[in-house]
């Protein structure tokens, strides 16, 4: 009876200090994944969490001392959903001159499922967000791609020109917390990296890791108690 009772608490302990996974994921990320058009739908019934600053930040230069010609502004959200996974939405604003865009990407998702696509250009955008935008186009291959956690939108078959936005670019996922020491990077030959909201693996509350805690002290007694009686 004593046997069980430690065991029952060991394992009361792990149990509650492990993660419970989401039981509907979001759709894999892929390699080649197609992408589809959403319309207000995305973010109807979602719940504005953070932008990441007030207005519009400036796009970062590229290093390594390459000339910048990539100018402009971005913008982001958080919005989380009724069962409290977190949708990442973004927008790239070029300035008149700027050179044009063909690739936005966006990390670090990885271990997180993903359901990327872009917000119709006749939706409601964000607050503060640019009406419409250039929609993501690649005659050659895949509009969106996701590998190694990260995110990308081809814009190479209509370029998002100077003075012009990027649609709004949604990212869903099955992620329950965020940082902001994510990367956006802006490409065009030459790379401008910006810091963008990421998700991130939710830290254990201190009752959970005290029911850790509990557990793994019932698997110390049990072991000492075992111990004892071999001895």
């Amino acid at each position: 009876m004593k046997r069980f009772l430690f065991v029952s608490l060991a394992w009361v302990g792990v149990m509650a200090a492990t993660p419970v996974a989401h039981a509907t994921l979001l759709g894999p990320p892929g390699p080649n994944s197609s992408s589809t058009i959403d319309t207000t739908a995305s973010l109807a019934g979602l719940t504005l969490v953070d932008t990441f600053a007030p207005t519009p930040l400036a796009l970062s230069p590229p290093g390594g001392g390459v000339t910048q010609r990539i100018f402009g502004t971005y913008q982001e959200w958080v919005y989380r959903d009724a069962a409290g996974n977190l949708t990442f939405v973004e927008q790239v604003n070029l300035a008149s001159n700027s050179t044009h865009v063909e690739r936005v990407t966006a990390s670090d998702y990885t271990g997180f499922t993903t359901n990327v696509s872009y917000l119709d250009p006749t939706a409601t955008p964000p607050p503060t967000g640019v009406m419409g935008g250039v929609m993501p186009s690649n005659p050659g291959g895949s509009v969106i791609d996701r590998a190694d956690g990260t995110v990308g939108f081809d814009f190479i078959g209509t370029p998002i020109t100077a003075g012009s936005s990027s649609a709004v670019l949604i990212i869903a996922t099955n992620a329950t917390s965020y940082d902001r020491l994510g990367t956006l990077s802006v490409i065009d030959g030459t790379t401008s990296s910006n810091l963008t909201f990421e998700p991130t693996t939710a830290t254990p509350e201190p009752s959970t890791l005290a029911l850790a805690g509990l557990g793994a002290m019932g698997l110390i007694g049990y072991g000492l108690r075992r111990k004892d009686q071999g001895a």
